[in-house]
C-alpha cells in the first residue's frame, strides 16, 4: 500500500529471414533499404513500428501488415495502383501542357503509383486557380477507373464556368461624398468607360479588396480617422452570371492634428529628422502623408547607414475636440558598412563594366541614396534589364551587409537586311550590323550600307563608354555617301561626301551631358548634263531673266569642298523607361560651326526638347510634348550650303505628308510643262521634293491613351495617342519670286505652316519599335504631297 513499482520488460527478436509479400512495382532491394534493420539483427517492436512507417513514407503503399513466423519476419503489402493513363478534358482557358506540368510536380504521372490523398490538393489548387481569374463556378472532377495487374485510369472533367459581370454597387453610409466620387476609385465598374465602351465590367474578388482598401484609404486621408466598412456582401445572380455588390460605410468624424512630438535617441539627427515632418498643428489628418513622412524618415537614416531603423506611430485621440496628438517613435538601431558588392546574371557584360556604373563605395557607411542611383545608371544601359537589388547581411561581422544587383541580359547583336523598289531609285538593297557590348566591354559598333540606283552609303560609328574614369565616352563616326539630286527632268547633281566626326561625352552629373567634338567633311559637287537648255525656256526674256536663278545659282557648280566642324552639344534626360517613356524630359540642344581653313563659313544650331507628363495616378494617359526647331547660317554674304540644310524625315515630319516635301522647292520657267515631273504652277515647274531651308520649326502635341480590348500586360509594347502636329522649313534667305512665297519675314506667316491631326500606334516589337499612323491634314500648300497613313521603324517623336 505504501510502496508502487513499475515493472518494464523488452520483447527481443533475432531475424533469420525477411519476406515481402504483394510486391508488384516496388522492388525487394528497394523495400530493404526502407527498413531499420537486416537478417541477422535483434530488433524489438518498435523498430517494425519505424520500418512500417518508413515503407509508408515512400507513398508507394495503402497498408502493410507483420507477421512472425518461426522467427521469420513477413510483410504483407498492398502497393497503389500504377497510373497508366491520364485524360483531361473540358478545358480551354488552361492547356493540357500546363496540366501535365502541374500533376508531375505533384507526382501523379503515367508510369507512377497513384497517391489519393493528391487528388484533394490538385482539385482545390486548380479551383482557387479558376477562382482568382472570376470563374467562381467551375467544377473540377478527378473520376478513376482500374484495369487488370493493379494498374488506374485517371479521368479529369472541367467545367471551367462562366465569367460573372458586375450587375450593381450599392453604397450605403456615405454622407460626406456622393457614390460618383466613391465609384470614381473603383476599378470595379457597373458602367463602361467611354474610352472602352465594349469591356464587360468582369467581377474579381481580389480586385474588390484592393477597391475597398483604396476606399478606406481615400477617407483616412481625408481626416476620417475612424472610417470603418461594417457590411459587403456579393451576391451571385447564377442564372444571369451577374454579381450585385453591397457596402454599408461608417464614416464617422473628421479629426485635425493638435500637434506631434519625436520621441527616441536622435543622435546628431533630431533637427534633421523633425525638417522631415511637414505637419502642420490644425491640418486634417492624412495617414498618406504620415506613411510618405515615416518613408522619408526611414530613408534618410538609410543614408546614413542605418537599415533596420524602426518609427512608429502613436496616437492619442481627443474625442471632444476630435483633434490627435501623433508620437514619432524612432529607434535607429545598428549602424551598418558594406562589406562587398556583388553582380549576378551578367553573363557576358564584364564585371568592371557593371561596377563602374555604381555609386557605392564598399568599405564604406551603407548609403540607400546611392544605391538606387547605381540602379538607376544600371538601367539606362539598354541590353540590362529587371535589375533587382539585395542585401545580406554578415554574421561573422557585426554590422556589415554584402550588396548584391541581380539583372538580366538582352541581346545586344543585331543584322538586318532588307530590299527595296523604288520608282527613281530602282532596286535598293540595305543592310546593318548592330554590337551594344562588344565582347562585354560594353562598348558599341554600328555600322550601315545603302546601295541603288541613286544613292551609295556607308556608315561605321564606334562608342567607347567611359573612355575616362570619370564617365567620360568617346564617339567617333566614319561615313560615306554618294548621293544623285534630280532637280528636274533634264538636270542632275551628283553630291559625293566622306568625312568623320569624333567628339567626347562629359558627365556633368547623373541626368545631363557635354558633347565637344571635331568633325570633317570632304563635298565633291559635280553636275552632269549641264542645266535647262536655251529653247526649253519660253522666250528669250524668259532666258535673260532666269539666268541670275537658273544658271548661277552656286550650288549647282562643279566644286570639291572641305568643312572642318566645331561640334557641340548639351544633353537632359530624365524620361522614365527608354521606348515607352511615362514621365520626365529629354532635351538635346546642339551646335556646330566651321572653323579657319574650311571653304565654307556657316553655323548651326538644333533644339529638341520633348516632355511626358502622366495625367493619371496609373500613367494610363499622358500628355507628350515635342518642340524641334532649328536654324544655321553662313557667316558671310553666301548661303548655308544646301547639303547643311534642313528636311523633314521619319523622325520630325509632320505626319500626313510625305516625307521631305516640306520646305522650299525649286521652281523653274519651262517651255513644255508635259515634260514637269513636278507641280505644275502656270509657267513653272515646282520640284517634288523640298531643297530644305536653314530654318525649321515642328512641334507634336500627343494624347497617349489606353489601347481598348489589350489586356493591361500588353502595354508595354503596344501604346495609342492621338496628336497635332504643325510646322514648316523655311530659307531666310529665298529671294522671293512670282508665285512663290517662302520668305521667313513674310507677313503671312502663319499660312505657310503645315498642320495636321490624327492617331498613332506603336509597338515594341522583336524586330525593333514600329510606329503606324493616319493623319488628316488641317492646313497644307496646294501643292503639299499628301500620305495618310505612314509606317517606319525607331524611336518615335
Amino acid at each position: 500500500m505504501f510502496f508502487s513499482m513499475n515493472i518494464y520488460s523488452k520483447n527481443l527478436w533475432t531475424i533469420k529471414n525477411i519476406e515481402f509479400q504483394g510486391l508488384k512495382y516496388f522492388s525487394q532491394e528497394e523495400a530493404l533499404k526502407n527498413i531499420l534493420f537486416n537478417v541477422g539483427s535483434k530488433i524489438s517492436e518498435n523498430d517494425i513500428q519505424k520500418s512500417i512507417r518508413s515503407l509508408f513514407k515512400t507513398g508507394k503503399f495503402e497498408d502493410i501488415k507483420v507477421f512472425f513466423s518461426d522467427k521469420s519476419l513477413i510483410f504483407k503489402m498492398r502497393e497503389r495502383p500504377l497510373i497508366y493513363h491520364i485524360n483531361i478534358s473540358g478545358n480551354h482557358i488552361i492547356k493540357n501542357t500546363v496540366f501535365n506540368k502541374y500533376l508531375s510536380q505533384l507526382g501523379i504521372e503515367v508510369g507512377k503509383q497513384y497517391n489519393p490523398y493528391l487528388k484533394d490538393v490538385f482539385i482545390k489548387n486548380i479551383q482557387e486557380f479558376y477562382f482568382h481569374i472570376g470563374r467562381y463556378q467551375s467544377k473540377i472532377k478527378l473520376l478513376t477507373t482500374f484495369s487488370s495487374n493493379n494498374r488506374i485510369n485517371l479521368k479529369i472533367f472541367i467545367d471551367e464556368g462562366n465569367l460573372f459581370q458586375v450587375n450593381s454597387i450599392k453604397i450605403l453610409g456615405n454622407k460626406n461624398f456622393s457614390r460618383n466620387e466613391i465609384i470614381s476609385l473603383f476599378k470595379l465598374k457597373d458602367y463602361k468607360p467611354w474610352w472602352n465602351f465594349l469591356e464587360k465590367n468582369i467581377y474579381y474578388s481580389d480586385q474588390l479588396e484592393k477597391d475597398i482598401k483604396n476606399l478606406r484609404k481615400f477617407y483616412l486621408n481625408k481626416g476620417y480617422y475612424y472610417f470603418h466598412i461594417d457590411k459587403k456582401i456579393v451576391k451571385f445572380l447564377k442564372t444571369q452570371n451577374k454579381v450585385n455588390i453591397f457596402l454599408k460605410i461608417s464614416e464617422g468624424n473628421r479629426y485635425k492634428i493638435d500637434h506631434f512630438f519625436i520621441n527616441g535617441n536622435l543622435l546628431k539627427y533630431h533637427e534633421k529628422i523633425k525638417s522631415c515632418i511637414t505637419i502642420n498643428n490644425g491640418e486634417f489628418y492624412n495617414q498618406e502623408k504620415i506613411d510618405s513622412i515615416i518613408q522619408k524618415i526611414k530613408y534618410f537614416l538609410s543614408e546614413n547607414g542605418y537599415i533596420n531603423s524602426q518609427v512608429l506611430i502613436n496616437s492619442k485621440v481627443n474625442f471632444q475636440k476630435k483633434t490627435i496628438t501623433l508620437n514619432f517613435n524612432i529607434n535607429i538601431n545598428q549602424r551598418y558598412f558594406v562589406n562587398k558588392i556583388f553582380f549576378r546574371g551578367n553573363e557576358l557584360t564584364k564585371d568592371t563594366v557593371l561596377r563602374r556604373e555604381i555609386k557605392q563605395i564598399e568599405g564604406e557607411w551603407f548609403n540607400l541614396k546611392l544605391i538606387d542611383l547605381g540602379k538607376e545608371s544600371l538601367e539606362k544601359i539598354k541590353y540590362l534589364y529587371d535589375i533587382t537589388i539585395t542585401k545580406d547581411f554578415l554574421y561573422n561581422k557585426k554590422n556589415a551587409v554584402d550588396i548584391t544587383y541581380e539583372l538580366k541580359e538582352r541581346p545586344t547583336g543585331t543584322i538586318n537586311f532588307g530590299l527595296g523598289y523604288g520608282k527613281d531609285s530602282g532596286l535598293s538593297f540595305n543592310a546593318s550590323l548592330s554590337k551594344d557590348n562588344l565582347f562585354g566591354s560594353g562598348n558599341s559598333l554600328k555600322t550601315s550600307i545603302i546601295k541603288n540606283d541613286n544613292q551609295k552609303y556607308a556608315d561605321l560609328l564606334l562608342t567607347y563608354p567611359y573612355f575616362f574614369e570619370n564617365g567620360t565616352n568617346l564617339n567617333t563616326r566614319l561615313f560615306y555617301n554618294d548621293f544623285k539630286y534630280h532637280l528636274n527632268g533634264i538636270s542632275t547633281l551628283i553630291k559625293k561626301t566622306a568625312g568623320f566626326e569624333s567628339d567626347l561625352s562629359f558627365l556633368i552629373d547623373d541626368f545631363n551631358r557635354i558633347n565637344l567634338g571635331f568633325g570633317y567633311t570632304r563635298n565633291s559637287l559635280i553636275n552632269n548634263n549641264g542645266l535647262i537648255k536655251k529653247n526649253d525656256l519660253l522666250n528669250q526674256e524668259d532666258f535673260i531673266n532666269n539666268k541670275n536663278e537658273i544658271f548661277q545659282d552656286e550650288f549647282l557648280k562643279n566644286s570639291l569642298v572641305n568643312d572642318f566642324t566645331l561640334n557641340y552639344s548639351f544633353l537632359h534626360d530624365t524620361l522614365k523607361n527608354f521606348y515607352f517613356p511615362i514621365s520626365g524630359n529629354q532635351t538635346y540642344l546642339s551646335g556646330k560651326n566651321t572653323i579657319p581653313g574650311s571653304d565654307n563659313n556657316f553655323y548651326k544650331f538644333l533644339l529638341d526638347t520633348e516632355q511626358y507628363i502622366p495625367l493619371d495616378e496609373q500613367k494610363k494617359f499622358i500628355f507628350l510634348t515635342h518642340f524641334r526647331a532649328g536654324f544655321g547660317d553662313s557667316l558671310n554674304q553666301e548661303k548655308l550650303p544646301f547639303y547643311e540644310n534642313f528636311h523633314t524625315n521619319s523622325s520630325n515630319n509632320i505626319r500626313g505628308f510625305r516625307v521631305n516635301t516640306i520646305g522650299p522647292k525649286k521652281s523653274y520657267n519651262i517651255k513644255n510643262l508635259t515634260e514637269c515631273s513636278g507641280e505644275k504652277n502656270n509657267h513653272f515647274c515646282e520640284s517634288l521634293d523640298s531643297v530644305g531651308g536653314n530654318a525649321m520649326v515642328i512641334t507634336n502635341l500627343e494624347l497617349i491613351v489606353p489601347i481598348p480590348f489589350i489586356k493591361e500586360e500588353y502595354t508595354n509594347f503596344l501604346r495609342s495617342s492621338f496628336f497635332l502636329d504643325a510646322g514648316n522649313i523655311w530659307d531666310t534667305r529665298w529671294k522671293q519670286q512670282k508665285d512663290v512665297s517662302l520668305d521667313l519675314s513674310d507677313s503671312n506667316i502663319l499660312k505657310s505652316i503645315y498642320s495636321s491631326i490624327g492617331f498613332s500606334l506603336q509597338w515594341f516589337s522583336p524586330i525593333g519599335p514600329l510606329v503606324f499612323s493616319y493623319a488628316y491634314p488641317i492646313q497644307k500648300n496646294e501643292n503639299s504631297q499628301l500620305e495618310a497613313f505612314q509606317f517606319n521603324i525607331g524611336k518615335n517623336w
